[in-house]
């Protein structure tokens, strides 16, 4: 990228430019590649981010494990690692000491970016909440990954950065109002878009829509059911396996594959999960109107058929109705984005 595209996308004055980019190469963060791209006037030379100037590391944090990778800067893989979650479950101190042993094996190490499944705070990089990890207190995550390893750390929630990963991949028309609705093995969560910024909310709790009740406000509390717990793949899997069925694979597809065949029991669960779907996001459409959900995570799997349903609920309910549409098939979204919310957090605080 040039010094006059920088102006453009940014922009800002060709005053400023020049000085950050001065600033840059004498630093040895950007060079210049020599290679001159044709243009009316003065050929803009172009730059280029130094690829051994430092490295980066993202990661994934569920109830099942962490998968994390460090980077180059021109997002190079240099070393990856995958590890089970311990018995006992996700413990924060793990997900500290396994980040901690790459940390410690990757040289220059400008900052670390991490997904995890629960309710973050943007501003301070506490988890308030991961029922899905089995946290039920709060947990300083940020403090304990900075004191560890000394470098810039930055936290989101992961529906929030598959969210962030997805935008790019949108029609224009579509980016700045959209909802990324995720189905998991566990929980059942949502990211916003709208007015061109991702939704937050006060305590970082925005989206999370596998907390809405499917029961009376005055049903015990013994039987009370949340959207997650009624619809997560866990809980539909466990239904069929109720019913008499084997369930090795991914669990929508077998359950729709299971009413297509005509079974009684899959086509009633699968009526309720799409009714679930329908009604979840109807409110969420009827808060922040989006003109795109994207169906993600197993929901990915819904065929043409129910989609067409869930639809056909929304015309009934609503004025506008969003696009529906299946999430990009990219298993290292939420990766890619802590890669690239972590760049951000670095240049944003100086190297």
């Amino acid at each position: 990228m040039s010094r006059t595209a920088l102006v453009e996308r940014f922009d800002v004055s060709s005053s400023l430019i020049t000085r950050i980019v001065r600033g840059l190469i004498d630093d040895g963060v950007i060079y210049e590649t020599g290679t001159q791209l044709p243009s009316a006037g003065r050929p803009a030379v172009q730059l280029e981010v130094t690829k051994h100037y430092g490295t980066l590391i993202a990661v994934n944090c569920t109830a099942d494990g962490i998968h994390a990778r460090s980077f180059d800067l021109h997002d190079n893989i240099l070393r990856e690692i995958r590890t089970d979650a311990p018995e006992g479950g996700m413990t924060p101190q793990h997900i500290v000491d396994s980040i901690g042993e790459l940390a410690h094996l990757t040289p220059r190490l400008l900052g670390i970016g991490v997904g995890i499944a629960g309710i973050v705070d943007a501003d301070t990089g506490a988890v308030s909440a991961a029922p899905n990890l089995g946290w039920t207190a709060p947990v300083a995550l940020y403090d304990m990954l900075h004191e560890r390893t000394g470098v810039a750390v930055t936290i989101d929630n992961d529906v929030n950065l598959m969210m962030a990963a997805e935008r790019p991949t949108l029609d224009a028309s579509l980016r700045s109002d959209a909802l990324y609705l995720y189905l998991g093995k566990r929980g059942i969560g949502a990211g916003f878009i709208a007015a061109g910024r991702l939704v937050r909310g006060r305590h970082g709790a925005a989206g999370e829509l596998g907390l809405f009740s499917l029961s009376r406000i005055d049903a015990p509390a013994a039987e009370a059911r949340t959207f997650e717990e009624r619809f997560a793949s866990t809980a539909l899997a466990a239904r069929l396996r109720d019913a008499g069925h084997d369930v090795s694979g991914p669990v929508v597809p077998t359950l729709l594959a299971l009413a297509e065949d005509g079974d009684e029991a899959a086509q009633s669960i699968r009526a309720e999960l799409l009714a679930g779907f329908a009604t979840s996001i109807s409110l969420a459409t009827a808060m922040l109107d989006p003109s795109v959900v994207i169906l993600g995570g197993e929901a990915r799997d819904f065929a043409d058929a129910e989609c067409e349903e869930i639809r056909s609920v929304l015309t009934r309910r609503l004025p506008f109705v969003p696009v529906l549409q299946p999430a990009t098939l990219n298993p290292d979204a939420v990766l890619d984005a802590a890669r690239a919310r972590c760049w951000n957090t670095v240049l944003a605080g100086g190297i």
